[in-house]
């Protein structure tokens, strides 16, 4: 390190001013190309996620994760004119998405089943909305809902969208509405 600052002043006092601004603007520009090619690189492999899951179907859902459904809600709900949507952490108490639309703050509970979903995954986000500051609730599923899950969702106002509403999200956001 220091023969380096040596090396940086010895150059210092042989270079001419006009010479160490042309190096200092070399470097400023080349500075700005590769932050241009960074964001440019991210852009591209951005638009490149965003078509794969457009290309996606109900029925691709059935072979995801866990983990890569939440996502793939998640990004369902941005196009649905949710915003500000994050995950949850992964150990989460019920919630595993948060995001806000016309001023209301929605905890999603997210179940990618071959069952059917029951009362249990409503009770789970019902009581988390205080933990995350929540004021509204929804699961979403790929598949469908129990009886008494549709009942305890209708006596506390939560929201359950299943596959067929599901398929209507994705085709919505395959058309980029």
């Amino acid at each position: 390190m220091l023969i380096g600052i040596v090396a940086v002043v010895a150059l210092y006092n042989k270079l001419s001013a006009e010479t160490i601004n042309l190096i200092i603007d070399g470097g400023l520009v080349l500075t700005g190309v590769i932050i241009a090619l960074v964001l440019f690189i991210h852009f591209k492999r951005t638009q490149h996620e965003k078509q794969k899951l457009r290309a996606l179907n109900l029925i691709d859902t059935d072979y995801m994760d866990g983990l890569a459904f939440e996502k793939y809600v998640a990004e369902l709900l941005k196009g649905q004119g949710y915003a500000k949507v994050t995950l949850t952490e992964r150990y989460d108490y019920g919630i595993d998405i948060i995001a806000l639309k016309g001023g209301i703050r929605w905890g999603v509970q997210v179940k990618r089943y071959s069952n059917m979903v029951k009362a249990e995954a409503v009770r789970q986000v019902v009581t988390a909305l205080n933990k995350y500051n929540c004021q509204r609730s929804m699961v979403v599923t790929n598949s469908t809902f129990s009886r008494p899950a549709r009942v305890l969702a209708d006596s506390n106002d939560c929201v359950l969208i299943g596959k067929d509403e599901l398929a209507d999200w994705i085709i919505a956001f395959q058309e980029g509405k």
